[in-house]
Order: structure tokens, then sequence, then C-alpha cells
């Protein structure tokens, strides 16, 4: 479970407790209360005793404590009993919504569901992380769509990989929609791509072998 381990590293560098907001210039206001309303609001009670309320937009972000129900799931997983961890990390991602741990829930959740093989799970949970940049789960994301037969959306994704994103990116849209190809019935069209990665992207050295190595075995 060595996706756990990676995990929980920065899981304890970064877990400050504490419920605080973080405003648009950049300043932090400590509270002793903070909730947040579907509509993205955030309402802070600061250690005066005053009630602070921000709208969406009006904040970099908002943190509460950290949950005991997100310790005892991390717990759990790390002791391979992530059926029992998923109620408490969906119960997580509900009760701290625009509070920084449902990030952290949510995370967790596809993760387990990844490395379960529960892959239409996975795609829900990563779909819904706030940040899509990750390159690590943007891998993870293209690959439990291709395990859970969304093959539709999966194509316009890879076909945007290849038109706007990185060098590495490209490359690997272009072997996996080999892959898909060739599901479809369409083995020359897999040759064309895994040849242009083969060819165009040497750079990508690792890449370029993978598409070699397809290309071998069709002969």
């Amino acid at each position: 479970m060595h996706w756990l381990s990676r995990f929980l590293f920065v899981f304890f560098i970064c877990s400050a407790e504490g419920a605080f907001v973080v405003n648009n210039a950049g300043r932090q206001i400590n509270g002793t209360k903070i909730s947040a309303s579907e509509d993205g609001s955030v309402s802070l009670t600061t250690v005066s005793g005053q009630t602070m309320t921000f709208r969406k937009g009006q904040y970099r972000s908002a943190t509460a404590d950290r949950p005991k129900e997100l310790a005892r799931a991390v717990q759990l997983l790390k002791q391979g009993q992530g059926g029992q961890a998923v109620p408490l990390l969906k119960l997580v991602k509900q009760e701290c919504r625009y509070l920084a741990w449902d990030q952290t829930a949510i995370q967790l959740l596809a993760d387990y569901y990844y490395a379960s093989e529960q892959f239409a799970e996975a795609v829900k949970e990563f779909q819904t992380l706030d940040d899509q940049t990750d390159m690590v789960m943007q891998r993870k994301l293209r690959k439990a769509m291709l395990q859970s037969g969304e093959t539709a959306s999966l194509l316009l994704i890879l076909n945007d990989d290849i038109a706007t994103g990185s060098r590495e990116a490209a490359a690997q849209a272009y072997l996996m929609r080999g892959v898909l190809k060739t599901d479809a019935g369409d083995p020359e069209g897999a040759r064309r791509d895994w040849l242009k990665v083969a060819t165009f992207f040497k750079a990508q050295k690792t890449l370029a072998e993978q598409a070699e190595n397809k290309l071998g075995e069709m002969e």
C-alpha cells in the first residue's frame, strides 16, 4: 500500500490543528469554530467571539479542525481495512465540504478504490478533487477510466492531451489511445499512434520503449 505511505507523509506534515480562514489578501484569521454552507460561504467564529462570514470567492482557503473520523479512517487503511474506512471518509467528505479535509478524504477514497480495482468509483472521486492538475492523479484517472470502460469520455480527454498537453502527456495519450483503438478493432489506427510515440517522442525514453514493445507485439 505504497500510495498510503506517500500520502501519510504529506498528511502529517500539513496537518495543522485549528479553524482558520485565509482571506484573499493572504492573511490567516484564526477561530474557534467554522462551518460552511452549500454555496461555499464560510462562517468563522474568532477567538474574540466575533462571527465573520466569507462568501465563496472572498477567501483563498478555509480549514476546520482535523476530524477524528479522518484519523480513524487512516488507521483502518493502514491496517488493511479499507472497507471499514470508506463510510468514515464519506462522512468527512460531506461534513467538511469547503473546509480542506473534504479534499483529503476524497483523495484517500480515490486512491483506495483505485488500489482495490474499483475503477468506476475511483473515477468519480478523482473527478471530484478541486485540483485536477496533479500528474499522478491524471494518470490514475485515465487508467481508471480505461479499466471501467468509460471509453468515449476517455477518448475526448486523450485527444485534448495530444493537442494541448506536455510532451509526456501527449505520448502517454497516444499510447492509451492505441489501446482503445485495438479494443475497438482498429489495429492499424493503434499502430499509427504507437509509431508516432516511437518516432517523435524519443526524448520520453520509457514511453518510446513502451511504444516499440507494442509495435513488436503486432508483428
